[in-house]
This record gives C-alpha cells, structure tokens and sequence, in this order.
C-alpha cells in the first residue's frame, strides 16, 4: 500500500494570538472519495477552535498492490501521517524576523548559511 499526498492546506490566522498554545484537542474526519479498482482518494481534515484558530487539510490518494484491500486502521494511519504533517508546517510557518543583507555571495558562502539556519 501506497499513501498519496497531492494537496495540503494550513489555515492559520494572520498574526499568532498571544499567549496561546497549539492544542491537539481538535475536530477531525476523512472523506473517503474516488473508490477504483487498485486505489481510493481521501481528503482529512482537520480544524481547532481552542487555542490557535487552525483549519488542515490534506487531499491524497490510497494506492494499493494487486488484490490488495484496505487495511481496518486506514484512518488512523491517515489521522497519524495528518497530525504529523500538520505540526511540522504549523512550526516552519510560525512567525520569524528575518534579515536581508544585500551583499554578493558565491554559491558555497550562500550553501553554508542556508545551512547554519534553525527551523
């Protein structure tokens, strides 16, 4: 079994409220879409109203082997690979003060910094 991801979607609002934490107490469902012979679509979403105001989705596609079936604990393999996506996306779009220098580099000065930065 293959899981497809072909879209995702992070909601989040413009500007971090302040003293507000991300909870994972949230709303969640999978619409099961585009049932075929080797594979079946999906698209889980995910929403918060505590803490920070986030709305997640995630479309993809279930591919399976030959005479392969849908396993029992589809969704929650779908629920897991989700809450895990969202988390990283939520952490790398956080706010962050970034500074431009206009200076020439070479490719290798540029590689390093890109490097040294902290996600």
């Amino acid at each position: 079994m293959e899981i497809q991801i072909q879209r995702i979607g992070l909601f989040r609002p413009e500007k971090n409220p302040k003293s507000c934490t991300l909870s994972l107490d949230m709303d969640w469902k999978i619409d099961y879409t585009d049932f075929g012979n080797n594979s079946v679509g999906y698209t889980f979403y995910m929403e918060s109203e505590r803490g920070v105001p986030l709305k997640f989705k995630v479309e993809g596609k279930v591919v399976l082997e030959d005479s392969e079936k849908l396993p029992g604990n589809l969704s929650e393999l779908l629920l897991d690979l989700g809450l895990n996506i969202m988390v990283e996306m939520f952490n790398i779009t956080r706010d962050r003060t970034i500074s431009v220098q206009n200076e020439l580099l070479s490719i290798d000065e540029f590689k390093g910094k890109v490097k040294n930065l902290e996600v």
